[in-house]
């Protein structure tokens, strides 16, 4: 998740890790994370900044009580914050979507908890004003485009790992802005994501992406 061009001192910024380096401009999306239950993680609410040249931005714009300090053992290149300590559980169920809908998520997407127990949910935070008053109104769905890209990675490496993922379409971003203390238009929630054990519902048939070598394509 983070741009790839932390090394050697350098602040994140620039997407240079792969597949970020596909969209040729600076970090412009922020993630905030609710976790729960990460090994040498305390629960909480965390903020990784992808670019780092917003930090004090952030900082100022999201609540005065928020501690931002790094968690113990984080690599000095990642950007990774602590905010506040706590059992996010109930919180982020009622900023993703309400209880009839999440009882459903489940079966809808492949995921054996309930939301609210899932290891991790996490938000987009855009820099949303100040990136269309910069680059203009056609930079207002690219920055959709870089949420998709963080998206799909988190998807692979949930999988790599032996777990599962889906994105978060129904989420109330007005209370999600409220929860960091987030006015005006400066920073916008546009997307949400979420990482739980996957079930295999046996009911739906699947077919191998592509032919076997025994297969006549």
């Amino acid at each position: 998740m983070p741009s790839g061009c932390g090394e050697n001192g350098r602040k994140q910024r620039t997407q240079l890790a792969l597949p970020f380096r596909a969209l040729p401009w600076d970090c412009q999306v922020h993630a905030v994370l609710f976790v729960h239950r990460v090994v040498g993680l305390p629960n909480g609410l965390y903020f990784l900044v992808r670019n780092e040249d917003s930090f004090g931005e952030l900082r100022t714009a999201t609540r005065s009580e928020f501690k931002w300090v790094k968690p113990d053992g984080c690599p000095d290149d990642l950007p990774l914050y602590e905010l506040a300590r706590g059992d996010c559980r109930e919180l982020s169920k009622r900023l993703f979507m309400p209880s009839d809908v999440e009882h459903y998520l489940p079966l809808l997407f492949s995921l054996d908890a309930p939301l609210s127990s899932r290891s991790n949910c996490l938000g987009m935070v855009a820099h949303l004003e100040p990136t269309l008053q910069e680059r203009g109104a056609w930079m207002y769905p690219r920055l959709f485009w870089e949420t998709g890209v963080l998206g799909q990675v988190l998807y692979l490496e949930a999988h790599a790992v032996g777990v599962s993922a889906t994105g978060i379409g129904c989420f109330f971003d007005d209370p999600v802005h409220e929860i960091l203390g987030l006015r005006g238009m400066k920073f916008q929630s546009l997307y949400h994501f979420t990482v739980g054990g996957p079930v295999l519902d046996n009911r739906i048939m699947s077919l191998p992406a592509y032919p076997g070598p025994t297969i006549d394509a």
